[in-house]
């Protein structure tokens, strides 16, 4: 069974741990082989950083639960930003990203947002789709060889 809830500080090495392994082993496509572009997108995935993330109101990180394990991590900006929505690769097409987007959604409405929005890697794009999530621009560099791609969704009330 999943289960999301709100991310705490303790949860910091399990999530970032969740985030490095997602990069490194399901991204491998976004990434290009590229070891500087690989080192540049890790490099604020430590648990220190996360912990700041957590402490900001502005945004609301959640992580999803099976069997007790961190399966995945999400983070929503007060702004409509879905900044992170990264799966564990061994919890991968379970429903683990779904859920996660849903308890993002959730907040976003509970902020009163209209709508939610995101640079999607290409690894993710079908994901996002299959979700709702339109396309809502052209590719833009963001480092390195990693394009992002932009994806919005209106939430109904």
């Amino acid at each position: 069974m999943i289960s999301t809830r709100l991310a705490v500080p303790s949860d910091a090495d399990d999530a970032v741990a969740v985030l490095r392994r997602s990069i490194v082993e399901l991204c491998a496509l976004d990434r290009q082989n590229d070891a500087a572009t690989l080192d540049r997108w890790l490099s604020n995935k430590t648990p220190a950083i996360f912990r700041g993330w957590l402490a900001s109101p502005d945004n609301h990180h959640v992580v999803a639960d099976v069997a007790g394990a961190i399966a995945g991590v999400g983070a929503l900006h007060r702004s409509g930003e879905l900044r992170l929505c990264y799966v564990h690769p061994g919890f991968t097409r379970l429903g683990v990203g779904r859920r996660l987007l849903l308890a993002m959604e959730a907040q976003a409405r509970h902020w009163r947002l209209g709508s939610v929005h995101l640079q999607s890697s290409l690894t993710a794009r079908d994901f996002y789709e299959r979700c709702g999530y339109v396309a809502s621009g052209e590719p833009v560099g963001v480092f390195g060889v990693l394009r992002g791609y932009p994806y919005a969704k209106a939430l109904t009330p």
